[in-house]
This record gives C-alpha cells, structure tokens and sequence, in this order.
C-alpha cells in the first residue's frame, strides 16, 4: 500500500492502481470522453473508430466513445479525455499508471480558469489550443502550398521574401469601397464591452477621413444572422478592405476561428488579442491592433485604402500559404499521439499555472 500513490481534496481519496486487466481486443485504443463540456466533441466525434477513418489519419486504431460502462472496467480504457469544465466530484473512481489522463480544451483559459489545486499534477497529457501543449487543439490549420500542415506552432517561421501579389488577387479588390467590417455577437461581456469601446473609437478615426466601420450582428446596426454567416462573408470579400478580430478573451495563445473570416475572404485582418500573432500569420498580412495606438491603426488602414501598392502588399502570403479549419487535424493527432511508443508515464506539474498564468486573479 504504501507504493500506491493517493490525491486527496478535502475528504475525497484518489487511487491509483498498477496494472490494466487484460482486455480484448488489444490493437484498438479505446478512448472515453468522460464529459462533453462547454466544446461538445459528439459534433465532431463519432462514436467508434468512424472519426478518424473518415479524416483518413494515419492512424485509426483509436476507437472513441462517451459510454462509460462500454468495455465494463474504466481500467480497460487507454485514456480518458475530461473537457476543461470537468467537475471533480465526478471523477473517475479509479486510475491506473499508464492510462492516459488528457485534457482538452478549444474554449480559452480566462473563461475557464481552473482553481482547484487537485489538478496540479494530475492530467498526463494537454489537448488544447494553447501551443506548448502534448497535442495542439487549434482551430485553424496552416498549410505550404503544397498543402502540408506546417503550422500554427510556436516560434513559427515564415519564407522571406515572399513572392509579389499576383494580378489575379488584386483584380479582386478593385470594387472594394468600405473600410472595414466586423461580425459581432457578444455584446454583454466585460471583455466585449471593453472591445466596443475600442471599436467606437477606431470609427471616430477612420470618419475623419469619411471612411466608417460597418457592424454587423446584434452589437451592431446591420444585420448578419448566423446560419447566414456565408452570405455576410460573401460582401466581406466584395466591398470591405478590413476585417476586426477583437478577441473576447485575451488568453495567451488564444484565437477563434473567425480569424478564418479575413484570411479566407480578401480582406485584412485588424487582430486584438492575448496571442503572438507572428505564429498565426504570415508578417505584413495583417495590423496587430494592441501592439499599436488606434491613431496608429487608423492611419496604416487609410494609407492602404488610399493607395493599392500599399494595400496589395498584405497578400503576398496568397503565393506560399493556405488556412482552413482545424478540427480534422486535431482529431488525427489525439490518436497519433496514443500510438506514439511507450514512456515514462508523467504529470503535467503546476497544471493550474500552465493553463493560465493569472489563475489566482480569477479563482
């Protein structure tokens, strides 16, 4: 007994045992989503090995499911994946040594910190967006042209120089004549407030030199209802030069992926956010808005609007990079990493801190 390792949380015991029952079949890895959370994976995962079959991973040996009773003994599961608003009190009420504890989270650490001091070295793995994780989570995909995934990850590298806009991609922006854009649905945040303070600002700017900054969804006058989003994206490669992405949540590492809205429609993207942006996107692609006054920002867009040399240069990147959504990807590598060889089983240590730095501001 003395060699079998316990957490306690106030009254609560946690017990590891050694070894797994032998299970049949022994090639598959059976991965249990122990809670759907805030990010419900049943939108992406299908039950079995169906999920990663369909992504056409490299390896499909993983079979998922979020019934715990399906192979009877949780002892038999490979790993457990807890979403980032796991509540303890429901924990799994045993563990073996060398089944995988995994967190996973697309969802940013300023809106789920996490407190209780039980998960400082607890989890063996990290699934989230954030770029020093075991397996990144991120909702966008960076590609070479050749359509390999190079990215995002941290201390990114970019081809310099890049290649000059192509004639194609500058007849697209010949008929643009508004500023800039900006899809909003969150009005009634901290956060979100804070960023309509930011936006109303810019605006008085950019009307200085009778240009505006047109909102739309219900933070805004124009309308874009979300199951028309396409449509909405459709003027924004049209008409708008700019594109806002005010991030609610300034976590470090942190983007949604309305990013993709810019990147994937011709227009530039104006970035507010807690991420080094320089490992999202290529330099000269976009205006990092909280490195810069807003005077300073408002005047970088009027000159590019002003002058087409100077806006064409923002999509020399179109030469050498493609974006696309990410959770393909991110599904392939869960199970890579589970059929990575054997190691030495270890915990994420001061897990509390590692998810976010200024947890105790919040908890």
């Amino acid at each position: 007994m003395k060699d079998i390792k316990k957490y306690r949380n106030n009254k609560t015991i946690f017990t590891f045992d050694f070894e797994r029952p032998r299970r049949i079949p022994e090639d598959l890895k059976f991965i249990l989503n122990w809670n759907d959370g805030s990010f419900n994976p049943g939108l992406i995962f299908k039950s079995g090995q169906k999920s990663f079959i369909d992504q056409n991973c490299t390896y499909y040996n993983c079979y998922f499911t979020r019934d715990r009773s399906l192979l009877i003994d949780l002892r038999y599961f490979d790993a457990i994946v807890f979403d980032v608003d796991y509540d303890w009190d429901d924990h799994p009420p045993l563990r073996i040594l060398n089944q995988k504890y995994i967190f996973s989270a697309t969802e940013s650490a300023s809106s789920y910190p996490i407190c209780n001091p039980i998960f400082d070295n607890y989890y063996n793995l990290s699934w989230t967006y954030k770029l020093n994780s075991d397996i990144i989570k991120s909702l966008i995909t960076i590609l070479d042209i050749n359509g390999n995934i190079i990215g995002p990850k941290a201390n990114m590298t970019w081809i310099s120089p890049m290649l000059p806009t192509s004639e194609a991609v500058k007849r697209m922006f010949m008929k643009k004549k508004k500023a800039a854009a900006s899809f909003t649905y969150d009005c009634d945040s901290k956060n979100s407030l804070n960023r309509q303070i930011l936006v109303k600002d810019l605006n008085k700017l950019l009307s200085k030199a009778n240009f505006t900054l047109e909102i739309f969804g219900w933070c805004g006058h124009l309308t874009c209802p979300r199951d028309r989003i396409e449509e909405c994206l459709s003027l924004l490669k049209k008409e708008y030069f700019f594109y806002l992405v005010f991030e609610n949540n300034l976590s470090e590492d942190y983007i949604s992926k309305e990013i993709l809205y810019p990147l994937l429609h011709y227009a530039v993207p104006i970035v507010y956010g807690g991420a080094d942006y320089n490992n999202y996107l290529p330099p000269n692609s976009y205006i990092d808005a909280r490195k810069l006054s807003l005077e300073k920002v408002a005047t970088l867009m009027i000159k590019a609007i002003q002058n087409p040399e100077i806006y064409n240069e923002y999509f020399r990147w179109h030469n050498h990079y493609r974006y696309r959504e990410a959770r393909q990807d991110y599904i392939c590598n869960l199970c890579l990493t589970l059929n990575e060889p054997a190691y030495n089983q270890s915990v994420i240590q001061n897990f509390r801190e590692w998810w976010n730095p200024n947890y105790k501001e919040y908890c």
